[in-house]
């Protein structure tokens, strides 16, 4: 656990403009690990990060994780709100959420999920592009989560 927590804080957190997390949305989130799991050999543990919610991060062989996968629900959505489909989502790290998403929009894009903070963690935003192509931006706080 020391050497864990070692490692960990000669971790700097990811250059903005990179690619940093990619996120698996699944309707069944125990089918979608053992899928992965046999097809790529990656590897699952549950996360704690944030109480009462079940977050199971992945590794793919490096040191870090890459990303982490979790069930939809409809609770998640809004009132009258479809649930949507299972899906990939990709975070690129910023310097900067909430300015991003600014800048996104004054250059022809949307803002489909405002900034927001993840506890213990960091903060982000789900932008569009003007074509219609929907990603995420990450600032990880100082000492957050696997940062």
């Amino acid at each position: 656990m020391a050497q864990e927590a070692s490692e960990m804080a000669g971790f700097a957190g990811p250059a903005p403009g990179s690619f940093c997390w990619t996120e698996i949305a699944s309707s069944d989130a125990a089918k979608c690990k053992e899928f992965y799991t046999n097809v790529f050999g990656w590897k699952f543990k549950d996360s704690n990060a944030v109480d009462g919610f079940a977050y199971h991060e992945y590794t793919t062989g490096g040191d870090y994780p890459a990303g982490g996968l979790y069930e939809i629900t409809p609770e998640m959505c809004g009132e009258g709100q479809p649930v949507p489909p299972p899906h990939f989502m990709t975070y690129v790290a910023v310097d900067d959420v909430d300015e991003n998403a600014k800048l996104a929009v004054e250059l022809g894009g949307k803002i489909i999920m405002a900034p927001m903070d993840i506890p213990n963690t960091g903060r982000f935003a789900v932008i569009q592009d003007p074509t219609g192509a929907k990603i995420s931006t990450f600032k990880m706080a100082e000492g957050g989560h696997n940062g």
